[in-house]
């Protein structure tokens, strides 16, 4: 996935909301605290087969020998009071070496029993800033390769979330597109995804910005006027302001 691109939709979800669900900072950076190869245990893995569906180029269906082959994080956490060192890759990772679409925003993962929670790319993204905290799906606790009597072979750690949000026995990752609402004062709502965005009128500006406390950056930024939006959404011409909100509830008018 271009990072280029996935700061670019983060310019445009901020500058297309009337009300939004929310703006996708998608960001995917590499992040992330990696381990050595002697956090892998020895011998040969579990064999099973996970599949990554939704907004996705086509089906994937990872094996834990290939992910083991990715970069890996360690994460100790504690889960119903039992405190272990959990090995996998970060979620954010995941989604970068399988060819995820770039607008990539609800992450579903279901278990083998269809058990299923869901997460954002903001969430796992923003894990990543917290090392020891990220959101990682493992397939190693406590130097052993997880197994069916161990909630495994993979399992999501997320922490800091509620205890079920560590879903036990990942089967499938369901990928779902991030979606920008707009509504209110108009006779049309919206729902902006990556494969309408461009329906509208695209520009580029050139604009500071500083991310996450970093120091100020000028860039280009692409996206699509805010007044092509209101057109097509048919905004009263008797509103007095637009609210934009992020995921977690950030907003500004």
């Amino acid at each position: 996935m271009n990072k280029t691109t996935k700061i670019a939709f983060s310019a445009l979800s901020i500058a297309v909301i009337v009300v939004a669900l929310g703006v996708s900072i998608y960001y995917l950076t590499d992040n992330i605290s990696q381990t050595n190869s002697s956090a892998i245990p020895s011998g040969t893995p579990p064999l099973v087969d996970m599949k990554i569906t939704g907004d996705i180029a086509e089906v994937k269906t990872l094996t834990i020998s290939e992910l083991t082959h990715m970069p890996i994080t360690s994460v100790t956490t504690t889960i119903k009071d039992e405190t272990a060192n959990y090995v996998g890759i970060t979620v954010t990772q995941l989604l970068n070496s399988t060819g995820a679409s770039w607008d990539v925003g609800f992450i579903n993962v279901i278990a083998g029993d269809g058990f299923k929670r869901t997460i954002n790319t903001y969430q796992a993204y923003n894990s990543t800033q917290y090392s020891g905290n990220e959101f990682i799906l493992a397939f190693a606790k406590d130097g052993q390769w997880i197994t069916d009597s161990t909630d495994g072979p993979l399992k999501l750690i997320t922490p800091g979330l509620a205890t079920n949000y560590n879903v036990k026995s990942v089967a499938e990752i369901n990928l779902q597109p991030w979606t920008v609402t707009v509504n209110g004062s108009v006779s049309h709502p919206l729902v902006l995804t990556g494969s309408n965005i461009t329906d509208y009128e695209v520009k580029t500006v050139t604009a500071p910005f500083a991310p996450g406390g970093e120091p100020q950056r000028t860039s280009d930024w692409t996206g699509v006027t805010l007044e092509s939006v209101l057109q097509a959404s048919g905004a009263s011409s008797k509103a007095t302001k637009i609210t934009v909100f992020a995921i977690d509830g950030y907003s500004r008018e």
